[in-house]
């Protein structure tokens, strides 16, 4: 079937629409803990170019400064494009029974004499990117947080080490991936059960002032979803629609490793009815939940902030907007 123009821009208006309307149904989910640091695009222009310096010299910087950061060189060979490809391993905990590889490319031109002229390194690349993003959570965290600052540790030598060679025109252009801990959806908890979990949120929110809506869930869920009504009137029926939803991983024992808390609701939902005698309480409404869910944040603080995955620390979510405020203007259709 054709579409013409006009018809294809109001269908593709339609879907951003509904984009924009379910843009809050559901949180931002990574695909994976490395996702939140490392940059698997590799960047077009090269991180460095080097003049003065030999060839087997400028090999020897790269790989002393992999190997000074806790890697060991598994080679370094020359590809069809003439690119340079040096390959580590990191030298990962044995316990993990698994051996991250890093691969750093480079382009040797070299003159007569076989000097740089220039040599240009360029950025990383995770070789068995897919194998970690399929270890469970906790895995990834702790290897991320040593496989990243070690990468980052290596390329801060080469800068060192090679400043009186680099060319003044392609200065060291390298971003640190790692930006400190991080977690994949919210407040992460470990040595807890699920169902030790749920009862510390639903009290906390609970004396906050929500109202939790019983949910069912196994022990081991891989996921769960507790919702609360926050009264709009507090002397009658119906409220604001909030969620916590809860996405988890566990231990031979059954506990959290880890369990992850995120906040699950729509600002911009539309709020019943007011009426004449709850104008007052309307007005108060988004204070009054503000500071409901500031109380209910500082109530799972004290309670829980003991089980937090270790090297994260708590943390409270900025508000995405005001409750019942405009839903925003879906993003305008560009033209083709």
């Amino acid at each position: 079937m054709a579409f013409t123009s006009g018809i294809r821009k109001a269908l593709l208006g339609g879907c951003f629409l509904l984009a924009g309307l379910t843009a809050f149904a559901q949180p931002e989910l990574y695909r994976s803990v490395l996702d939140l640091s490392y940059q698997s695009a590799r960047p077009a222009l090269p991180v460095a170019a080097y003049r003065n310096i030999s060839g087997a010299e400028f090999r020897s910087m790269v790989s002393k400064a992999f190997q000074k950061s806790d890697f060991s060189l598994v080679a370094v060979g020359q590809q069809k494009n003439k690119s340079t490809i040096f390959e580590f391993k990191f030298n990962a905990d044995p316990k993990w029974r698994f051996v991250p590889t890093v691969l750093v490319s480079a382009e040797e031109l070299l003159d007569g004499k076989k000097k740089c002229n220039p040599c240009y390194l360029r950025f990383f690349e995770i070789k068995n990117a897919p194998e970690v993003k399929a270890l469970p959570w906790m895995a990834q965290y702790d290897l991320s947080a040593r496989l990243l600052p070690a990468i980052d540790n290596a390329y801060a030598t080469i800068e060192s080490v090679g400043r009186e060679h680099i060319d003044p025109a392609f200065r060291l252009d390298y971003k640190r991936q790692w930006e400190g801990e991080k977690t994949l959806f919210g407040n992460a908890f470990v040595g807890l059960s699920l169902p030790s979990l749920k009862e510390n949120i639903v009290r906390a929110y609970q004396s906050a002032g929500f109202l939790p809506i019983e949910s069912e869930a196994p022990p081991k869920a891989p996921e769960l979803t507790l919702a609360f009504s926050f009264p709009v009137d507090p002397a009658k029926e119906g409220g604001v629609v909030y969620k916590v939803k809860v996405l988890s991983q566990y231990d031979a024992d059954g506990h959290c490793y880890p369990c992850e808390v995120i906040e699950y609701f729509d600002p911009h939902q539309q709020l019943p009815p007011a009426g004449l005698s709850g104008v007052v309480s309307r007005a108060s409404l988004e204070s009054r939940f503000t500071a409901a869910r500031n109380a209910a944040y500082e109530s799972m603080r004290t309670d829980l902030e003991r089980y937090l995955r270790p090297r994260s620390v708590f943390s409270v979510p900025p508000k995405p907007a005001p409750l019942g405020s405009p839903r925003p203007p879906p993003m305008p259709v560009a033209a083709t």
